[in-house]
């Protein structure tokens, strides 16, 4: 089976050929003109295929526990009934009840978030190394020897591997709170510094930088009509995409010269947070026609 790469390939410039170019299983595809709209098309469409393969590869590498009637009967209550009784716990215990707990917490729309899924891959580690090891057992040393098989292993980048081993030490946290764990053990974890810019072997993440106007004004042409001006209008606002697709007349304000578009749900009203983004005259113009 292939290696299982966290970060999608990237779209790249050949300069000996001035061609657009991607790395897909260690081997370089053509995407044809750099910056030309069928590069961009063919990319995202190579993009989905690779999204699809990880999945799938996801998938058949995903441990399955135990049966079905098994998996039902292996419960925090009960997992916390066996400790008291005197008999210790294994992180394959641990890891079985709380990849239930993240799929119920983490979701919206009653859909699992990428947050259950990104925490899937980080207990799936910690499992194929210390399904055997003791809860109490497992401390900073254990956790800096896993984060360090982060690094060779899958190649997860420095602040990738950071916020993982947050997810694993908020996974202790949450075994002491249902008294799975002695409160120590988590506490422990929480003394492994996290990686340092320059100071470690593991790679930088690569920016996110903003896709020129000029491809942009390129790739519009080829777009359906709806489509191309969802895109202004998201140049125009800074919307995310999915606020774009799910406005709604009823979700702006356009009682003044600039329109006030307050969505119905977005990426963080999970933490309260309210927004409210901006539509001025030029964004106006372009959705004036779907108003009517």
């Amino acid at each position: 089976m292939p290696r299982l790469y966290h970060r999608p390939p990237k779209y790249c410039l050949h300069k000996g050929t001035k061609q657009a170019t991607i790395s897909l299983h260690g081997e370089r595809v053509y995407l044809g003109p750099y910056g030309s709209p069928e590069s961009h098309v063919k990319y995202q469409e190579l993009l989905k295929k690779w999204q699809a393969e990880r999945d799938h590869q996801q998938s058949a590498v995903r441990p399955v526990e135990v049966g079905a009637e098994k998996v039902t009967q292996v419960t925090a209550a009960a997992l916390r009934a066996k400790r008291h009784a005197g008999s210790p716990l294994t992180v394959n215990e641990l890891v079985l009840v709380y990849r239930r707990h993240t799929h119920q917490y983490y979701r919206k729309n009653g859909k699992i978030t990428r947050e259950a899924t990104i925490t899937d891959d980080v207990i799936r580690f910690l499992r194929k190394h210390h399904a055997t090891t003791l809860l109490d057992d497992f401390g900073p040393v254990a956790l800096d020897a896993l984060r360090d098989g982060m690094i060779t292993d899958l190649d997860w980048s420095r602040k990738h591997i950071n916020k993982q081993v947050g997810r694993l030490i908020r996974m202790f946290k949450w075994a002491a709170e249902k008294e799975l764990v002695e409160p120590a053990v988590p506490l422990a974890l929480r003394a492994l510094a996290g990686l340092k810019k320059g100071r470690t072997k593991a790679r930088e993440s690569e920016g996110v930088s903003c896709v020129a106007d000029s491809i942009v004004d390129a790739t519009i042409p080829h777009l359906p009509d709806v489509i191309a001006d969802m895109v202004r209008i998201q140049r125009l606002t800074g919307a995310r995409p999915g606020e774009v697709c799910s406005l709604r007349p009823c979700d702006m304000d356009r009682t003044s010269d600039v329109w006030l578009y307050t969505p119905s749900e977005h990426k963080t009203e999970h933490h309260e947070k309210g927004r409210v983004i901006v539509i001025g005259p030029k964004a106006q113009e372009v959705l004036v026609p779907y108003l009517l």
